[in-house]
């Protein structure tokens, strides 16, 4: 096989991607009122990673360098070793210090097989900036999981 079919094979298969995930994150109700064309910008300025066991996404007291998106599977948030909550899809993960640059508080783990979406720092303070949309949902996650956070400390 020649390098030009293979890259065109490679960005078809990336462009199928894209529009799956977007399709996914459609049925979130976080991301419900996005636009087609806002789900495709979110979804193309991430890395997608997939998980076949437990891993660590975020480790606490570390920087903040990047948010997370679950699409699939559960992830476990752990203060020291007490676990103090478990998140599912459609969950954003690790927005909050990572738009007040912050440490991290929390190490965030998948429990098993799972799909996420790494959107680092500079991606998504643009797309924070571009997509009203995007900072609605960013907002009432941060909402949503402060309570979580007051109980913790």
């Amino acid at each position: 096989m020649d390098n030009r079919r293979y890259s065109r094979e490679s960005e078809q298969a990336r462009r199928q991607e894209i529009e799956q995930d977007a399709r996914r994150l459609r049925e979130f109700e976080t991301f419900s009122k996005f636009s087609d064309k806002d789900l495709k910008r979110l979804v193309e300025a991430a890395h997608r990673t997939s998980t076949s066991g437990p891993w660590p996404l975020i480790q606490e007291q570390t920087p903040s360098d990047a948010c997370y998106i679950l699409l699939s599977g559960e992830v476990g948030v752990y203060v020291g070793h007490d676990r103090i909550a478990v998140v599912g899809p459609g969950e954003v993960i690790g927005e909050s210090v990572l738009r007040r640059g912050a440490l991290r508080n929390a190490t965030v783990t998948t429990t098993g097989r799972a799909d996420v979406l790494h959107i680092n720092r500079d991606d998504l303070a643009r797309l924070i900036h571009e997509m009203p949309a995007l900072r609605e949902a960013m907002d009432a996650t941060v909402a949503r999981h402060a309570p979580q956070a007051t109980k913790q400390g």
